[in-house]
C-alpha cells in the first residue's frame, strides 16, 4: 500500500511539472509573437513616417507626387486622390504583409505647405 500511495503521489506530481513547463513555454511562445509583431507594426509606422516627409519634400521641390517613394528602410505606394489647384489629397501604404499602414494627407501648396489634414486610415 505505501508503495503504491508513493507511485501515485510521484505520477501526480510528475504530471504537475509536466502541465506548468507546457503552460510556461507557451506563455513564452506567445509573447515572442506579440513582441514580433509589435515591433513590425513600429516599424511599418516609422516606413510610414519617412514616406510621408519624402513626399512633401518631393511636392514642395518638384511640384509632383511619384506613385511609390522610396527610401532607405523600404517603399511606399502613393495613391493621388486629387489635385485642384494648390490642395492635394493624397494617401501613402506601406506594404508589410503582417501590418500594412496607411495614411491619408490633404494639403495647400502654396509659398510653403500647410497640411490640412492627416488621418491614419
Amino acid at each position: 500500500m505505501k508503495g503504491i500511495a508513493t507511485i501515485i503521489s510521484v505520477i501526480i506530481l510528475g504530471s504537475l511539472m509536466v502541465l506548468i513547463g507546457i503552460t510556461m513555454t507557451l506563455t513564452s511562445i506567445s509573447k515572442g509573437q506579440v513582441t514580433t509583431l509589435d515591433s513590425q507594426v513600429k516599424s511599418n509606422l516609422s516606413l510610414l513616417d519617412g514616406c510621408a516627409e519624402e513626399s512633401l519634400i518631393n511636392l514642395n521641390r518638384n511640384n509632383t507626387l511619384p506613385s511609390i517613394i522610396n527610401i532607405p528602410s523600404g517603399s511606399c505606394n502613393l495613391t493621388l486622390n486629387s489635385q485642384i489647384g494648390s490642395s492635394w489629397d493624397f494617401s501613402l501604404s506601406t506594404t508589410g504583409a503582417m501590418s500594412p499602414l496607411s495614411v491619408r494627407i490633404i494639403l495647400n501648396r502654396g509659398s510653403t505647405i500647410s497640411v490640412s489634414s492627416w488621418i491614419d486610415q
